[in-house]
Formats: structure tokens, sequence, C-alpha cells
């Protein structure tokens, strides 16, 4: 590069931190902003996105725009989509030395990881699986939703029984193999709160077998005539009202309509008679339920 075209490159960096800062008074400084963005070449915009990790976040996202648009580009260069990798990778030994950057770097490689080389991919999991904690966890279960060949099932299901943490029972409940949440079923109805998480990992469980019924039917009331409707599971008619009636209705832990749902598609409408005669009952079951809670009143 001449003397000349590094002063040209130096001053559309020199500009761009310029209108970030706001320095700049321009009716147009905002489309600037990312036009002068666009004219970084891709070592230029590899050596900013590793000179800016510390800077305001508009600066960083601006930027980051700019390396997803090209990674997400089939017809880029393979020398230029190595230096962009390689980017990262000064990125990530940034974040290693100084943990101020590093909240900043996990945000680059949550949002680049889709487009990354395996190797790379695989190296990034194993990093944020180590880290051990919960926001490192929200970025790996992100990343093998996206990226399903890293999908572990038996290693989420370890940091789901270590932790509880329900992002993880979402992610197996969508990816793990039909047998593995036949085996895992039971355990994810007696643990998850979110009853719909258990309604996707039975739909698409290779079998619910009988002992995990009533599980899912003590647990998740709505959920149990949900499968019921779905799977044509046979139900009384006493049993579905008795559970109906089990359901709250109120803004905070609403799935008495799911209930209802159910009941309309088994075809019972004596049990729909009857809950339209136990409307004040149930009136009266959902502000005993809301009385529980603190404030609600004032809100």
């Amino acid at each position: 590069m001449t003397g000349a075209q590094q002063s040209g490159v130096d001053g559309v960096i020199r500009r761009i931190r310029e209108i970030a800062a706001g320095e700049l008074s321009h009716p147009d400084a905002g489309n600037l902003f990312h036009a002068y963005i666009a004219c970084l070449s891709v070592p230029d915009l590899c050596r900013m996105i590793t000179d800016t990790l510390a800077a305001p976040s508009k600066l960083r996202l601006a930027l980051r725009r700019r390396l997803l648009r090209l990674l997400g580009d089939d017809r880029l260069d393979p020398n230029d989509r190595q230096q962009l990798s390689d980017s990262i990778e000064r990125s990530r030994a940034s974040a290693r030395k100084d943990p101020a950057v590093r909240p900043a770097v996990e945000a680059l490689l949550s949002a680049a990881f889709e487009f990354l080389a395996q190797p790379q991919q695989q190296s990034i999991i194993e990093a944020w699986i180590d880290q051990g904690t919960r926001g490192a966890a929200a970025r790996w279960l992100k990343a093998v939703r996206q990226v399903p060949a890293l999908f572990d099932e038996t290693m989420v299901m370890a940091y789901y029984r270590s932790t509880g943490d329900e992002r993880a029972a979402r992610s197996l409940a969508r990816q793990a193999s039909p047998d593995f949440l036949a085996e895992t079923l039971a355990e994810l109805a007696d643990g998850c709160e979110e009853g719909w998480i258990v309604s996707r990992a039975a739909l698409r469980a290779r079998a619910v077998a009988d002992p995990v019924w009533p599980v899912i039917r003590s647990k998740h009331p709505a959920t149990y005539l949900y499968l019921c409707a779905r799977l044509r599971r046979k139900v009384t008619e006493a049993e579905a009202l008795e559970l109906v009636m089990t359901c709250p209705n109120f803004i905070m832990n609403r799935t008495r309509g799911l209930a209802v749902w159910a009941v309309g598609q088994m075809g019972m409408t004596a049990v729909l008679d009857e809950i339209v005669e136990r409307g004040d009952e149930l009136h009266r079951l959902d502000m005993e339920e809301l009385e529980r809670f603190p404030g609600w009143r004032s809100s």
C-alpha cells in the first residue's frame, strides 16, 4: 500500500470514528456512517473490528453488520473469508487476555457463528461449554440450533440435569432424537415448568411410555389433555372436566384455553356445556389464584 493509499484509509477510519462519536453535524450522518464502513477493504475491516472491541456499541454493531454481510455472501473470495475468520480468532485471543472486552467478543462470536468453518465452530462451542455459565450456555444452545450437526443430546441433557435451565429442555424438545426423547420424557415432564416443552418433546418422541402419562397429567393437566387429543389417547368426560377445572386462566398462568381447545378437539360437547354452566365457579377460582400475587391490583 502506498503512502497515499494509507492516508486515504486512515481518513476513512477517522471519519467513521468521528461520526460514531457524534462529532459530525450533518443531516445524512447516519447514512454516511454506514457508507464509509462499506468502503473499508476486508483487511481494514478486520483491523478495525479487532481495534474497537472496547468501543461504544454503535461502532461495534455497525462493523459487525458489515462483517456478517460479507460472511453470508457465497461469492466472497476464499482469501477474504480466511482473513475474516482470522480476525475473529484474534478477537477471541483479546478476550482471553482482557476480560473487559469479553462480552463484546462473545456477542460477535454468537452473531457470526453460523457462517464460520466447522473446526472454528467446534472450538467456540467447546469454549462456551467450558465456561459453565448460563450466558455461555445460551450462546451454545443457540449455536447448535443454527448448526444441528453440532448438537449433542447427551451433553445438553447433562447440562439440564445439573442446572435445571429450561433453555436446554427447549433445545432437547426441538432437536433430540425420537429415541432419546422417549427415554428422557418423564424427566422432562417432571422438571419443566413450561407445558409446551413437554408437548413438543412428547410429539417428537418415538413413543410415550405408559408410566409417563401420569407424570404429565399431574404436572401439566392442560398439556395432558392436548396430547390426548393429538395422540388419540382415550380420556373419560369426567376426567377431562376435572382437568379443565384445575387449569388456571389468568395472565400469569393461562392454560385453561389449551385444555378447552383439547376438549373440543375430542368432541366432548357435554364437557363444554358443563364448563359453561360452571363459569362462576371458574371465575372465583381464578380470583382466588390471582390474590396470591401481591400487588396485582395496583398493576
